[in-house]
């Protein structure tokens, strides 16, 4: 019977510490249980965390003693239960010591408060960079990726900020650099076609009485961090960054449309209307012939594109990938709509635009 507790006991342990999808899909995490206490993370970003470390650091301090409580209610009755009992109410007894220290005085020796301290002006109170901080986390133009079920990481227009479970990072952007240290690979389905990259990225700030952190993120997540940045990430030399199937995609898409037969135009051609970057140069263009008529009535046929040249090879590659469904090995096999007159086509009718030479 205790040793079936124990295993219980444990898994629910660890269930708390670090809750599973399921946990917080049920709403069964600490931050959930209390979130009339805490209040609104949007509104008042660090009374917030400040309340949900304190409880966080409460509770997981407590688990040890909830583990003997568990004992006793099954009838365990041995002799070493008392000093079990002693040993682990020491624990959150201790920990309740810490906990008024940090709200004493101020609450200068809570965690989130020391790493706002840096940026308090002299004769200043830490609330008033507090204040500064809530009201730009409130802001829509803010980023933030969840790195694990207990912590995150947030980008604003001046912050950068990283949430875990006992403590919160802050830095300025300007006062701190990003670099990767580290990549890995994982393929999620045997063909390799959703592989995934992850970068372990340190945030190094440029002054000593600030702590360095590190978090990790795919390079999905991270092209979409780039913009909110004001300094791009660095990334060694060492390190390459891996394609998203999307532009793995285009390049074959590019390959292929490269080896169709090249279609002339007299005029030069218009900024691609997909990225205004690159020029058109690319035309949907029928080459396929229409099936026997003993075969007709399968998937629809391609048809003839009106349109002039209005986009790169890139966009267009873009473009069908969106539209294509299933598995990405049979994307080129398919078929798409023009973007602009939804006439279908195929990868056969894409050709290569060319100004005449004259």
């Amino acid at each position: 019977m205790d040793v079936l507790v124990t295993l219980f006991y444990v898994l629910f342990s660890i269930c708390v510490v670090y809750p599973p999808t399921e946990f917080v899909s049920a709403g069964f995490t600490i931050a959930q249980l209390f979130d009339n206490y805490l209040g609104s993370e949007n509104t008042n970003f660090i009374g917030y965390h400040m309340k949900r470390i304190t409880i966080t650091a409460f509770i997981h301090s407590a688990l040890p003693l909830g583990y003997v409580c568990t004992l006793w209610c099954c009838g365990e009755r041995s002799q070493w239960m008392l000093a079990s009992f002693a040993a682990t109410a020491f624990v959150p007894l201790l920990m309740c010591y810490k906990l008024l220290c940090w709200w004493e005085y101020e609450k200068l020796g809570h965690p989130i408060v020391k790493a706002l301290l840096p940026y308090v002006s002299t004769g200043s109170d830490w609330r008033v960079t507090a204040a500064y901080l809530n009201s730009e986390f409130r802001g829509v133009d803010k980023v933030s990726i969840q790195l694990t079920a207990t912590s995150k990481f947030v980008a604003t227009e001046t912050w950068l900020i990283k949430v875990s479970q006992y403590s919160v990072n802050i830095v300025k952007q300007e006062d701190c650099s990003l670099v990767a240290t580290a990549s890995d690979s994982h393929n999620l389905s045997p063909s390799g076609e959703d592989e995934i990259q992850y970068l372990n990225i340190e945030v190094i700030p440029n002054r000593d009485e600030i702590q360095r952190f590190t978090f990790r993120i795919t390079t999905v997540m991270l092209r979409d961090l780039q913009p909110r940045l004001l300094n791009a990430v660095r990334v060694p030399e060492h390190i390459s960054l891996m394609p998203t199937l999307v532009e793995r995609f285009v390049n074959v898409f590019k390959q292929y449309v490269d080896q169709n037969p090249v279609y002339i135009i007299d005029e030069e051609p218009e900024m691609c209307i997909g990225c205004m970057q690159a020029p058109a140069d690319v035309k949907i263009n029928r080459r396929c012939l229409p099936p026997p008529p003993h075969l007709e009535g399968g998937p629809q046929q391609c048809q003839q594109c009106h349109c002039r040249v209005l986009w790169c090879a890139s966009c267009m590659g873009r473009w069908w990938a969106t539209r294509a469904g299933g598995p990405a090995s049979g994307w080129l096999a398919g078929r798409c709509t023009c973007p602009v007159c939804r006439a279908v086509f195929c990868l056969l009718d894409v050709s290569p635009a060319r100004l005449a030479v004259s």
